[in-house]
């Protein structure tokens, strides 16, 4: 008896502490920050006086995981892809441009506000939810089979209060405020991702319209339609997305609301685009309008009739991905061609990228030349498309200096003739002035213990948990395979100086991540904070 008594007591022992919940900590508060609240409304109210010196058109596309050798401008063998080509082809390309993450939801946050991620704690995604307790943490580390992601352990979480304020702090200035405030009519047309309240609804960030869906991703349609292809992907994360559907914030709203969409994604997405700019045009108003498609990201599902077009090329994950972006390039030439139609393509400066590099871990795209993928901050995770279009050229324009998606705060200001806020600091510079290529810059990434710089030829990632430091020539081994750091001692110490420098500017994260990913390659094997 008082054996049995015994163990249940190191039974019930055993069960409270794995199932006795996590520690909460208020060190994950969200709080305003009120010098920069005032500095935002003072600049708002000061451009909203301002008679810009242009009032051109604005119409932002940015791409889901497509990596810069997903297009055939840059790959002869990839998805035929003519109306991006256009774009290029008419436009000014950087065969250099870089994401700041390489992951959706920090990049996105850098490019609506010209400033590192890092600058105001949005180090990493949004999260829903975290590990509840010890044992919950356990089946996810050892019974449940997380692929190449690993979960870890905090000290301490987020409650669930402060889980609804992660997001994109309403001290920064985005794009569509600075837009708003000078007169123009603002929208954004597809995924959002930069937080889930509606303390962080694009609405209350300069949107006068919102159309879209707020998670990382959601259906394109209904999985069991007829004329839809679906490939499914074996990994952890891929399952969730397939449970998600399009419930929460996968959901598919319009101004906040939600609705039944029928439509495939990407068709929706154009035809919204299209019902707003001609609004904005019948109202006499110009336009800011941000289209963020989730086009290539995951899941899998193309439109039959694009799939067969393509023939027999590649296995079935390959050809629905190819169709994916095959719809893409459709759907870019569709608002073109709709903005020639109504004599408005010259006066708008029409902007094409990616938020990241391709997620190579589909195995429907390997980043060409580039080494990793979306999650690493190899070339292959950061580098991305980039072309912007304004004015009629007669041949193209292509830049090799290495810029940043933050580059495009500064550039579609300065075509109104706009400053800059001068209360903060800016990482962004004018990508069409004519001085754009004089001097080298420092690039920088940080996500938890990984950070990288790049500075003319050099690449340098430093690796904190592991102690690993690698150094590329990146002109001569694009490919990252040949780590030199052994033989470049100085430029180590120099590039690891401007990283120290470069980090005392940025804030520490304002709420954790969950997971680390292992980057795996015949070079050798690698860990990332996500």
């Amino acid at each position: 008896m008082r054996l049995r008594g015994a163990l249940v007591i190191i039974a019930v022992s055993v069960a409270a502490a794995l199932l006795w919940p996590l520690p909460t900590s208020p060190r994950w508060e969200i709080t305003a920050n009120a010098e920069a609240m005032a500095g935002k409304t003072g600049y708002l109210e000061s451009v909203a006086t301002h008679t810009p010196s242009a009032r051109p058109n604005v119409l932002l596309l940015v791409a889901d995981d497509l990596g810069q050798y997903d297009i055939s401008q840059s790959a002869p063998a990839a998805a035929a892809t003519p109306n991006i080509d256009a774009l290029a082809q008419n436009g000014v390309s950087f065969s250099n441009a870089y994401a700041t993450a390489a992951i959706c939801a920090p990049s996105r946050a850098a490019l609506l506000t010209g400033r590192y991620q890092n600058r105001f704690g949005f180090e990493s995604q949004p999260m829903q939810r975290y590990v509840r307790n010890l044992g919950e943490f356990l089946g996810f580390r050892f019974i449940v089979d997380t692929d190449a992601m690993r979960p870890f352990l905090l000290g301490e979480y987020p409650n669930t209060a402060q889980r609804r304020t992660q997001g994109l702090p309403q001290s920064e200035i985005t794009l569509a405020e600075v837009f708003d405030a000078v007169g123009y009519e603002t929208a954004i047309v597809g995924k959002w991702h930069l937080g889930y309240d509606q303390s962080n609804h694009p609405q209350k960030f300069g949107f006068d319209f919102q159309y879209g869906f707020m998670e990382a991703f959601t259906l394109y349609a209904d999985e069991a339609e007829p004329g839809i292809e679906n490939h499914y992907h074996d990994l952890f994360w891929e399952q969730h997305i397939w449970d998600m559907q399009r419930s929460g914030p996968s959901a598919i709203t319009r101004n906040g609301l939600e609705i039944t969409e029928d439509r495939y994604l990407t068709d929706a997405i154009v035809a919204e685009t299209k019902a707003f700019i001609a609004g904005a045009h019948e109202r006499g108003q110009p336009f800011f309008a941000y289209v963020p498609f989730s086009a290539p990201h995951t899941p899998f599902q193309a439109r039959r009739e694009d799939v067969a077009a393509l023939g027999g090329a590649g296995d079935h994950n390959h050809r629905v991905y190819l169709a994916m972006i095959r719809r893409l390039d459709w759907a870019v030439g569709e608002l073109l061609q709709f903005l020639k139609d109504r004599g408005e393509l010259e006066n708008t400066v029409v902007v094409f990228t990616s938020d990241n590099g391709g997620a190579a871990y589909t195995g429907a795209t390997d980043n060409g030349p580039l080494r990793g993928g979306k999650f690493s901050q190899f070339e292959g995770g950061l580098k991305v498309p980039l072309t912007v279009r304004w004015g009629a050229r007669t041949e193209p324009d292509v830049v090799e200096q290495p810029v940043l998606l933050t580059d495009l705060f500064a550039t579609l200001l300065a075509r109104l003739g706009l400053p800059l806020a001068a209360d903060r600091a800016y990482d962004s510079v004018d990508l069409l002035a004519a001085s754009r290529t004089s001097q080298p810059r420092h690039l920088f990434w940080r996500s938890d213990f990984n950070r990288a710089t790049r500075y003319g030829q050099w690449k340098l990632l430093h690796n904190k948990r592991d102690q690993t430091v690698m150094l590329f020539n990146i002109e001569q081994d694009a490919g990252e395979r040949v780590n030199v750091a052994g033989d470049h001692p100085e430029i180590v110490t120099e590039l690891m100086a401007a990283l120290d420098a470069w980090e005392q500017e940025m804030r520490q994260p304002l709420w954790p991540r969950v997971m680390n990913y292992r980057h795996s390659d015949d070079i050798g094997s690698h860990w990332f904070a996500i």
